[in-house]
């Protein structure tokens, strides 16, 4: 009896805690009346799923997925809900928004707040907008890119995989990217290379921010079993506009070094300034391109020079399908054992965005 009894106790309240979980996102749901009118006259009713990279998305009901919509031909919109704005000076507004008709590209035509506390810009100046009831999974925006080479002659090989994901909340960011290569010959030796990147923004104001850098790479290339580097970043923003973002920054990382077996294992410590830059551009249904370089002048050991850098191409096939070239580069003027300088590397491959 007492077996069957506890079940019964610990049920009720998950039943209560269930049904409190359901009539709550029952009077959270989003507002499915939002209006948007393009400048051809088109007019679409639904709901706004957010703004990013250009593109505006809206669902209706009787839509299977959300459209996206070029935000430089969006004439207005008209909406009750609440969300997370980001303007291209870098502040971040959380509010009810409107946007109103103007046919010029020079007033301050988007309205943010209420009646008693309303701050005006530009279309244009509004780079980002995420509804504010959205959940961890689906604030994450990133890419997946996946290639392959086969040569039958040498029956040589190649895979590349990258993926990237960021988090957004407020004024920070969370960033996380896998780039990761194998390439040798089945009846051969094989080479790999794998690099894992965590970064973390903070904006102080509307240019600067602050953040943190780590980073693990291994490369046969260069005999490098594994390379760990950490540290902390100041940054400013040079050019943030709906189409491109330039930002530069420095800082200082500590790195720890261990090297393959087969030039001597040595395992290095050693501290390193970092100078760098990010660039991000892209047009709407076309193009994206993405690009950070960083320098790396050791503090520990004259004359040593590490660069880094990776690069992605990509050009919009249908939908979240994207046709990319990939390109990544590292480079040591001075490693401490007898190892090659260089690992360059080029790929294609099919991605997906979301």
């Amino acid at each position: 009896m007492t077996t069957s009894r506890v079940p019964r106790t610990l049920c009720r309240p998950g039943m209560i805690v269930l049904l409190s979980l359901l009539c709550a996102l029952s009077a959270t749901a989003s507002n499915k009346d939002d209006v948007v009118v393009l400048k051809n006259g088109d007019r679409l009713t639904g709901e706004i799923k957010g703004l990013q990279r250009g593109e505006l998305r809206i669902k209706a009901d009787y839509m299977a997925e959300a459209v996206r919509l070029d935000w430089s031909k969006i004439q207005s919109i008209e909406s009750k809900s609440t969300f997370m704005i980001w303007l291209v000076d870098g502040k971040l507004v959380t509010n009810v928004m409107r946007l109103l008709p103007t046919n010029s590209s020079e007033t301050a035509n988007f309205v943010i707040g209420s009646p008693s506390d309303v701050i005006r810009v530009n279309q244009l100046d509004v780079i980002r907008i995420t509804p504010t009831e959205r959940g961890f999974w689906k604030r994450l925006e990133g890419s997946i890119d996946l290639g392959f080479s086969f040569t039958s002659g040498n029956d040589q090989y190649q895979t590349q995989l990258a993926a990237t994901t960021t988090y957004r909340t407020g004024v920070h960011s969370f960033t996380a990217a896998i780039d990761s290569s194998l390439s040798g010959q089945t009846e051969g030796t094989s080479q790999t290379r794998h690099q894992f990147t965590f970064d973390y923004r903070r904006q102080l104001n509307d240019r600067w921010y602050v953040g943190g850098l780590f980073d693990l790479l291994s490369s046969d290339q260069q005999s490098l079993d594994l390379r760990t580097s950490a540290g902390g970043v100041i940054g400013r923003n040079l050019k943030q506009t709906e189409h491109t973002r330039l930002s530069v920054y420095a800082g200082v990382v500590g790195t720890r070094e261990h090297y393959s077996a087969e030039v001597g294992q040595p395992r290095t410590t050693n501290a390193d300034a970092l100078a760098g830059v990010d660039f991000l551009t892209f047009r709407f249904s076309r193009t994206d391109i993405t690009s950070r370089f960083t320098l790396f002048p050791s503090l520990t050991t004259p004359g040593r020079m590490r660069i880094q850098g990776n690069s992605d191409l990509r050009i919009k096939i249908v939908k979240d399908l994207w046709l990319g070239f990939h390109l990544y580069e590292n480079f040591d003027s001075k490693p401490p054992v007898r190892a090659d300088k260089n690992d360059l590397g080029v790929s294609t491959s099919i991605g997906w965005k979301f």
